[in-house]
């Protein structure tokens, strides 16, 4: 039960971010209104690549909901292959002390599933509704927000925006997209993936191939031989290659396909293929704009791994951290709405930059490595000489593992030696 003076929080977007905010929100601030929005029907598919590592995993067992993941198919294992055939292997599901387990959950189901939590946490969940617009309530941002949605206006505290890459509530802050140079876009399908060698079921797979960089492809794997494929590339290569070339995604996934042929994968039964743009941290997106009662999270502030394309764990990380944030706040006797929510929202994102800000520069060092021919080749035979190092960028892929010092130096000296080789 929430009474009138209660906080009134709304969230603009229902995939995993978006629901488990509401969660988090209505577990650490139990007398909030938490109303979320989507102009979706559910279920609903979503671009995606569908894979959940023990990040993610770790989040949705704190909000007591790692019963939701036992239906879904769970990879044991991480391989990376570079130029040259050279591939590493991570075998999970410990590592270094580490769970590596993940799984592979298409959003057609997870996100239908995350949406009923957080009905059941009691949040109001409001199906086929869109953000419109909004603007500082009576009285200024200290009033909250106004907000238009596609059934009526109506005011709130804070409005959490958690509605993707194409984010209408970050246009409403003012805040600008990420730029090209900082965005991937991504093609996605569903089909049958099997190898007579390798445990294709058993593995989630990156491919960063010599005739496709700086194209990265990835496989993982559903039950019955399923899996979901495709290729990640960043938007200013692909313009340069249409330009010069004429070659649009769909050609980069298809000759993805074919090199997995080469290799001896079987691919067949094709289906719903389908793009998606990226916009990674490394653009540094604000997440607050002054004089908005407004807080951007997961694709729409940019949160997604240079490296690996995954956004869910660190939208879903960021929603648990913002309420948390403002739930300790209310525990200490202290208020975060009106003229004291910009301190609050700020003390938020900082926090936020505190945790992931090393990660998210790793990976993003990382990505722009595994652009070179060299250093792909190079970083994929050190990784694949020492299984640590393996397990560190597994958990850069998945997780907020940062390499470290000791880690860094581990992997430049496997990194030298086949240079002194030659």
């Amino acid at each position: 039960m929430t009474s009138n003076d209660a906080p009134r929080v709304l969230i603009v977007g229902g995939g995993p971010t978006g629901a488990a905010t509401a969660v988090a929100l209505r577990r650490e601030v139990p007398g909030a209104h938490v109303t979320l929005v989507d102009k979706a029907t559910f279920p609903r598919d979503k671009t995606c690549g569908d894979g959940l590592g023990p990040g993610a995993r770790r989040v949705l067992d704190g909000l007591g909901l790692s019963s939701l993941l036992e239906p879904f198919h769970m990879p044991m294992s991480v391989a990376i292959s570079g130029p040259g055939g050279v591939e590493a292997l991570a075998r999970g599901p410990l590592m270094e002390g580490r769970d590596l387990a993940g799984y592979v959950t298409p959003r057609l189901v997870l996100d239908d599933l995350l949406l009923g939590a957080a009905r059941s946490a009691g949040a109001e969940v409001r199906e086929g509704v869109s953000f419109e617009g909004m603007a500082p309530a009576e009285g200024g941002a200290d009033g909250g927000a106004r907000v238009t949605l596609s059934d009526g206006e109506a005011t709130f505290d804070l409005v959490v925006g958690a509605d993707g890459a194409y984010s209408g509530v970050r246009r409403a802050m003012g805040i600008e997209r990420p730029s090209m140079r900082h965005t991937h876009i991504a093609m996605r399908a569903y089909g049958k993936v099997t190898h007579p060698d390798k445990p294709v079921s058993d593995t989630l797979r990156f491919d960063f191939l010599e005739s496709l960089l700086p194209v990265y492809g990835w496989v993982f794997p559903l039950p019955d031989d399923g899996a979901n494929l495709g290729v990640g590339i960043p938007v200013d290569h692909l313009k340069r290659q249409t330009e010069r070339h004429g070659r649009k995604l769909r050609d980069f996934f298809d000759l993805y396909v074919e090199d997995l042929e080469r290799r001896g994968f079987e691919v067949s039964g094709l289906e719903r293929v389908a793009a998606h743009q990226l916009p990674h941290a490394a653009a540094r997106t604000p997440m607050t704009a002054r004089g908005h009662a407004a807080v951007l999270l997961g694709d729409a502030a940019a949160t997604i791994n240079p490296l690996s394309g995954e956004g869910i764990f660190y939208g879903m990380a960021a929603g648990v951290q913002l309420a948390e944030h403002l739930g300790a706040l209310e525990r200490a006797g202290e208020t975060w709405r009106g003229e004291r929510l910009p301190g609050a929202l700020a003390g938020f994102e900082r926090a936020h930059r505190h945790r992931f800000g090393r990660h998210y520069r790793e990976c993003y060092l990382a990505q722009q490595l595994m652009r070179s021919k060299l250093w792909a080749g190079i970083a994929t035979r050190a990784v694949a000489a020492d299984e640590r190092a393996m397990a560190h960028v597994a958990l850069m892929l998945f997780d907020e593992q940062s390499a470290g010092s000791r880690g860094l130096l581990r992997l430049a000296a496997h990194s030298v030696r086949p240079l002194l080789r030659r």
